[in-house]
């Protein structure tokens, strides 16, 4: 199923640090679509979205803001997210498969615009999280963790 006319998509998380929800939700005449996927795929996300764009000859508009989440359960777990570009049409292309094969591919046609400002979001969502350990390189509760690399030993280990 492909979709064109999106008025809005957003690229974010619900809750909070260490229990946040990261959701894809687009919006256009045919209804709001969310998606359920993880933190990572954000990430995976915001950086194809740059790259694509740093590729392309057009500059979308910096202050374009993205969609705000609305409260809706998603269709469906991200398995894969697959973007590109069109050069006839100057449109961003996004692909989403569903981890479960009952559910097909969808395909949305977006401005660069609104790629660009739900890349914004994404990065903004991912850098609103925990902090990560200077050591290792995992997510932190705000009384530390167990660190892989003291083997559990937290007593010289600062949060």
């Amino acid at each position: 199923m492909e979709y064109s006319d999106v008025a809005g998509f957003a690229a974010d998380s619900w809750g909070e640090p260490g229990e946040r929800t990261f959701l894809l939700q687009l919006t256009g005449p045919w209804g709001r679509h969310t998606y359920l996927l993880e933190k990572a795929q954000v990430g995976a996300l915001a950086a194809g979205i740059n790259h694509l764009i740093s590729e392309t000859d057009d500059v979308p508009d910096a202050n374009a803001t993205p969609a705000q989440l609305i409260d809706e359960p998603p269709r469906f777990r991200v398995a894969q997210l697959a973007l590109g570009y069109d050069e006839s049409t100057g449109f961003g292309v996004l692909t989403i498969s569903s981890v479960a094969e009952e559910d097909d591919e969808v395909t949305y046609r977006l401005t660069l615009d609104q790629l660009a400002a739900a890349a914004r979001q994404g990065e903004a969502a991912i850098a609103a999280g925990r902090p990560l350990c200077p050591k290792c390189g995992l997510a932190m509760d705000l009384d530390g963790h167990a660190c892989p690399t003291t083997n559990g030993d937290l007593r010289h280990h600062r949060p």
